[in-house]
């Protein structure tokens, strides 16, 4: 099985061209930027001492050299600084956009088993929060260049100024390193933050589906004091690592301050001129360590991400979809699966009758054959987005591109008539285009069922499988959609998988299979 691991490593390879250059550039933005202060500081304290010394000295100084090396370092930090932003973002989002199909494909086609546990909080916050960091951590991964090509270049500046004061520096950019990393390699209480606001919105998201019970059973109170808890955990969480990235830099300042101090006193038997060159080329020394201890800091979040991916990634596929023959079998009873099979599955409630149709269309074990079917389900799940939206679900890409688009709304329109809808949509304002809300959540429980049952009609499958089709429909409605289904069934040549209490749709089908 390709892990995660792989797969990352294989996408930084894919970009790896484009994260040296930003390497490269990082290393570069941090060298004229070093050398553009330092240079600066040097020249103008020189050019200060030369015109206090008088005419003659002041008109011996050189003020073309530094000046042209002052333009050159502040032009080539400004490119160097647009090619890193460029080539790091680029690859970043091009290596995300890469990621995020293929996570999403790893998921669908994982393991029933481990794909109905997951909670759609939980799932997008990794999908989201976590991919976001690793995108992050993408761009990142040039600090350590640009960290240690500035200090290098501080040290060697300050060499030149003042040995003794490279010395002191040395001292302190190191002390302050292993500060930093003392800091936040410190063992954490056991909060991912990451983790946290997935918990969080696992809990929202399941509030919001039970909204008219909270109102109705007055569940608020309890209800906003665990919102608070996980509130709480997420605010640890942030505290933890605001704290850590607040102390090391607390430290790095301090430890600026006496080391510029001890730049100032190992400087004092050269020029002033080299004293500036030296104080200025330290203070960009330590910006250039603070680069280093921030990539330190986001280090943990990194590779809590990544394993949190790696999770979802790393789930067991499903090795093959389909059965050898067309045909399954129940308490010795072999049942083709043909294009004239109308088969009812009777059972009390509870007897497990929906569960033996998500086994055998394989939504809940690996064993089944999802392409054979088009399902129609008791809970009528609808996409957040427009009716448009969630009737294309059901039509392959390969048949939209050929399909113009007045065709793909005759299509859409013929089968929400079926499901008699038709009427109730192209009354409103936007027909198709109409936005149901958060689930379909501005449509009746009768109107959901209905949008559900003309998405699975839309569907090209040899068998349709309906669980409940007509639940929440008047007997006038249930009447005429099942009028419609049988016809249908006809004209497609569908073979037809029925769950129905309901007397109507019964009798679409004369094979009963008792669970």
């Amino acid at each position: 099985m390709k892990t995660f691991d792989t797969f990352f490593k294989n996408l930084l390879k894919t970009y790896g061209t484009r994260l040296f250059l930003t390497a490269i550039f990082a290393a570069g933005v941090s060298v004229s930027a070093v050398m553009l202060l330092g240079i600066s500081g040097w020249f103008l304290t020189g050019a200060a001492v030369a015109g206090a010394a008088g005419v003659m000295a002041a008109q011996g100084f050189n003020y073309l050299l530094p000046s042209a090396a002052i333009r050159f370092f502040a032009i080539a930090r400004t490119v160097l600084r647009y090619g890193e932003r460029y080539t790091g973002h680029s690859a970043a989002l091009r290596a995300m956009a890469e990621l995020r199909p293929a996570l999403l494909e790893r998921v669908i086609n994982a393991e029933p088993q481990k794909t109905l546990q997951l909670s759609r909080g939980e799932t997008s916050s990794r999908f989201i929060q976590d991919v976001t960091t690793l995108e992050n951590a993408l761009v990142m991964r040039s600090a350590p260049w640009a960290g240690g090509a500035g200090m290098v270049t501080a040290l060697l500046l300050t060499v030149l100024a003042a040995p003794w004061a490279a010395f002191v520096l040395l001292v302190f950019m190191a002390g302050a390193l292993s500060a930093g990393l003392y800091i936040h390699r410190r063992p954490v209480d056991d909060v991912s933050e990451s983790a946290a606001i997935g918990a969080l919105k696992t809990r929202f998201f399941s509030l919001m589906a039970l909204l008219p019970d909270i109102r109705a059973y007055d569940l608020r109170s309890p209800l906003m004091e665990e919102l608070q808890t996980l509130e709480a955990r997420l605010f640890a969480a942030k505290t933890q690592v605001i704290g850590k990235e607040a102390l090391s830099t607390a430290v790095t300042t301090a430890l600026t301050g006496v080391c510029l101090a001890g730049i100032a006193v190992a400087s004092l038997s050269q020029p002033l001129a080299h004293m500036a060159l030296a104080l200025l080329a330290g203070s960009m020394g330590f910006e250039s360590v603070t680069i280093l201890t921030r990539a330190m800091s986001q280090k943990a979040g990194f590779d809590q991400a990544r394993t949190r991916v790696a999770e979802i990634h790393d789930q067991p596929q499903v090795s093959s979809l389909g059965h050898a023959e067309p045909a399954f079998t129940f308490k010795g009873e072999t049942i083709a699966l043909h294009s004239s099979l109308r088969l009812r599955i009777d059972g009390p409630s509870g007897s497990g009758k929906t569960r033996l149709i998500e086994t055998l269309m394989g939504l809940r074990e690996s064993a089944g054959d999802r392409r054979r079917f088009s399902l129609c389900p008791q809970d009528a799940a609808l996409l957040t987005g427009t009716i448009r939206e969630n009737l294309l679900m059901a039509i392959s890409d390969a048949a939209l591109k050929a399909m113009p688009r007045a065709d793909q709304d005759n299509v859409m329109l013929e089968a929400l008539d079926k499901a008699c809808l038709k009427a109730r949509i192209i009354a409103l304002p936007k027909g198709l285009n109409t936005w149901i809300g958060d689930g379909g959540i501005t449509l009746s429980g009768g109107e959901r069922k209905r949008l559900a049952l003309a998405r699975s009609l839309l569907r090209d499958a040899p068998i349709l499988v309906l669980d409940e089709p007509t639940e929440g429909l008047d007997l006038t409605a249930e009447a005429q959609v099942v009028e419609n289904l049988s016809q249908h069934l006809i004209d497609k040549q569908q073979g037809l998988i029925l769950i129905s209490h309901h007397e109507g749709p019964r009798r679409l089908a004369g094979q009963v299979l008792t669970v």
